[in-house]
């Protein structure tokens, strides 16, 4: 049993208080974030059997208050403060929970200061919520950092930590024990080791794959269980091993983080199964270990022995996407809790701490590691650094205000390279950094891996690099997982998936760093999309952004480069992309022609190059052979590149692709003919001739829809009348034409008030009624909303 309830932050009471008064009444305790419910932070509703009888309608509000070392006038301060909120008059019953030591006449005071409207035996204090955990020992074991904050389990716990040989181990476990949140991770690894007695924990960097690793071992260490902790190798576990004790062994990055030598030497694998096979056989053995998912299937194509089915049925896959809100809000406030920036982040708005547990790429790691350095720097302080990728600040911990703490954290979150760079850097080898950086220039859109390889084949044939599809099988298992997703729909379809967020922005910067891999990507492409890609992360594309680029100086060999693979890939197809379930897009070169040529229209100006002879004739002609299948927006968008800054040498060619245009586009039959046609002559200098006479026959064009509209409504409507007459009234707006559509608005609203005689005819008795279902808004307004931790600062 624990009295020391100095390892739970505020929330942690909350739910121990929670799971207690649960245990204790029988009844459900709902929980509520405090601040905005005027002081309830548990609440049970009416009607309840005993033991507390409320009636129907009845509210009990239970107000917690975690104050371990305050003394009782600083709590007195604080519910003066409480007792003025209308909740303790009007809820039926007045609940106090508090981790402050109590006398009797602090009981009484308080039942002053809430004028009677809490009762002295309503009030629990430390010593009481101690009495509730002796009565409900389930609760206390439900409760991992309670029953490890016990005399007896401290001492055991303190002296096994002493004695670890790792000093790191030592203080990452003392933080632990006060921080530590039991995710649905923990859960699950503890079930694997009961069944297994061993549990493997993979992820990618910072996702808590080694804290939940520590949690674990904490939980072993609590129980009695004595800690075997490898430095080295698998044979250090096995060597300490004692028939006679009740051992957790535990070894974290047991493949190592960048190569296998360091940690399986000779017979490695043997000896990690032999240890393996042991501790399952061995109900008084428990074993821990952690890895890279990548570096796990690295080593069980290298090992042999590594590719046995227990290396499968006790792994754990730790994602961050995996956790829940709920779980990611306390991780989150459980770091800030115990930091030294507790003040400043119950000074945030209330709700800012969503943007962060709900960030796409949250991640622990990155969390604690900006927390740890804001407190280093002594709190919101001026300081200014400069990322070493680029010349742009990174997160700057200066001249941020007290309020500002989410908006720090939502910033280091949009910066992970430091997670991966030297992963990047020092842990891959050429084929996989290869792969990796070619599905970057892909964008995000799901590919195929039949178009990723050839893309890599490209680039690796540029430097006389060959490589067989069994040495890309064996990289693209490597990278699964941590780096890629690939799904294998069938032998002969492999889709390879976007790369993880937080890492595909690590590996633009890695890109960015050293501009000679876009250049060696951009000269290798083997579709346009890649260049486009490329160009829009040097700041190439959209054209607005040509002078400004990330690179300082401008890289003028790195532009030339791009503007070549643009020339040579312009009209080649663009990756095929997988939308859904298995629906492709192949994209043709028409299909994207506008920012085709925007993007090579802008690099000639960039440049100054002379542009390559016969390619403005080949495109405008391929253009106007294709008109039928290119839509308006690329169209409009190729015609407005040629009307920006273009070579001199182009502009002739330009002025017979304007005339062979307008003359396509005057002959205009349907509404999307002439609307493409407006855009036209909104960009292309045109005669005031031309133009009066294109209006004169949108008129009759009009006149004649109109005319359609009204036919159609008197004999057999279709019910898309209201729809077309509102876009022939708009695009005649946009032509100038003045439209006499009284006839059409007539029959539609007599169409309209048919309609409602007839449902209200259906709606008589014994007239058959379809259901009503709500709106999806107002079912989300049904719904609770969901509950924001972070109000508990």
């Amino acid at each position: 049993m624990t009295e020391n309830f100095e390892n739970l932050s505020d929330y942690d009471f909350e739910r121990l208080v929670c799971d207690l008064l649960t245990a204790e009444w029988g009844v459900r305790v709902e929980a509520f974030p405090k601040g905005r419910d005027g002081g309830v932070d548990l609440r049970v509703l009416g009607p309840t059997n005993a033991p507390l009888n409320l009636a129907t309608g009845q509210e009990l509000v239970v107000q917690c208050k975690h104050r371990p070392t305050s003394a009782y006038k600083d709590l007195k301060t604080e519910l003066t403060k409480e007792a003025q909120k209308s909740i303790s008059n009007e809820a039926s019953r007045y609940v106090l929970a508090t981790t402050a030591r109590l006398t009797r006449a602090n009981k009484k005071s308080i039942s002053v200061i809430f004028s009677g409207n809490i009762v002295e035996s309503d009030i629990y204090a430390r010593d009481d919520i101690a009495a509730l955990i002796r009565r409900h020992p389930k609760v206390e074991q439900a409760t991992p950092k309670l029953w490890m904050s016990s005399a007896a389990v401290m001492s055991t716990l303190l002296h096994s930590i002493e004695h670890l040989r790792s000093g790191y181990l030592r203080d990452e476990l003392r933080r632990l024990r006060r921080s530590f949140v039991e995710t649905g991770f923990v859960t699950r690894a503890r079930a694997c080791l009961n069944e297994h007695g061993v549990c493997i924990l993979a992820g990618p960097p910072g996702v808590g794959k080694t804290t939940t690793a520590h949690i674990l071992l904490l939980q072993f260490m609590a129980d009695g269980w004595e800690p075997i902790v490898a430095v080295g190798d698998a044979r250090e576990l096995e060597a300490q091993h004692n028939p006679d004790a009740k051992q957790v062994l535990f070894f974290d990055d047991f493949l190592g983080q960048d190569g296998l030598e360091a940690k399986l030497r000779t017979n490695g694998d043997a000896e990690l199964l032999r240890l393996i096979q042991l501790v399952e056989s061995d109900p008084t053995k428990a074993l821990i270990m952690t890895t890279r998912d990548y570096v796990l299937r690295r080593a069980q194509q290298s090992y042999e022995k590594l590719s046995d089915t227990v290396f499968d049925t006790t792994r754990i896959s730790i994602r961050a996407e995996s956790l829940t809100v709920h779980e990611k809000s306390h991780i989150l406030y459980n770091q800030l809790y115990f930091s030294p920036l507790r003040e400043v982040a119950s000074k945030a708005p209330s709700g800012e701490y969503d943007k962060v547990v709900r960030h796409r790429k949250f991640n622990p790691r990155l969390t604690s590691t900006a927390i740890s350095k804001l407190a280093r720097d002594g709190g919101p302080s001026p300081r200014r650094r400069f990322n070493r990728f680029t010349t742009e600040p990174a997160v700057d911990s200066g001249h941020i205000s007290e309020t500002d703490l989410p908006g720090y954290l939502v910033a280091a979150l949009e910066r992970p390279e430091e997670l991966w760079d030297h992963i990047l850097r020092y842990q891959m080898n050429g084929l996989q950094r290869d792969i990796l950086l070619t599905r970057a220039s892909f964008g995000y859109a799901t590919i195929l891996g039949s178009e990723l390889y050839k893309a890599v084949r490209a680039l690796r044939a540029a430097d006389n690099r060959h490589s067989l599809d069994l040495d890309f099988d064996a990289a693209m298992a490597i990278l699964d997982g941590d780096f890629l997703s690939v799904r294998v729909e069938h032998p002969g379809l492999v889709l390879v998936e976007r790369i993880e967020p937080g890492l595909a922005d690590a590996v633009y910067k890695f890109m960015l760093a050293y501009p000679d891999t876009i250049s060696a990507i951009s000269k290798a492409a083997a579709y346009f999309g890649q260049i486009r890609i490329l160009a829009g992360l040097c700041g190439y594309y959209p054209p607005r952004r040509q002078n400004v680029g990330h690179f300082k100086p401008r890289q003028k060999d790195l532009e030339l480069t791009l503007l070549r693979a643009t020339e040579r890939l312009f009209f080649s197809p663009g990756p095929t992309v997988v939308n859904g379930t298995l629906f492709f897009i192949e994209r043709q070169w028409h299909t994207h022609i506008g920012e085709r040529l925007s993007l090579l229209v802008g690099l000639y100006h960039l440049t100054g190059a002379s542009p390559k002879k016969g390619l403005i004739e080949l495109i405008t002609e391929r253009i106007i052979s294709n008109l039928p299948r290119i839509g308006t927006d690329p169209l409009v968008q190729a015609v407005g590149a040629l009307r920006s800054q273009i070579p001199d040498e182009w502009r002739p060619t330009r002025t017979k692709f304007e005339s062979d245009l307008l003359a396509y586009l005057s002959q205009a039959e349907d509404m999307d003919d002439w609307s493409t046609l407006k855009d036209v002559i909104d960009i292309v200098p045109v005669t005031d001739e031309f133009v009066e006479e294109l209006e004169r026959e949108f008129d009759s064009y009009a006149a004649e829809v109109i005319y359609e509209l009204v036919d159609q409504l008197e004999n057999d409507p279709r019910g898309d009348e209201d729809e077309t007459l509102e876009k022939i009234t708009d695009l005649a707006d946009r032509w100038d034409c003045r439209l006499d559509t009284s006839d059409v608005e007539e029959l539609l609203e007599l169409q309209s008030n048919a309609s409602v005689d007839e449902e209200e005819n259906r709606s008589q008795p014994g007239a058959r009624r379809l259901p009503i279902w709500p709106s999806e808004k107002q079912q989300r307004q049904t719904e609770a909303s969901p509950r924001n931790f972070f109000d508990l600062l």
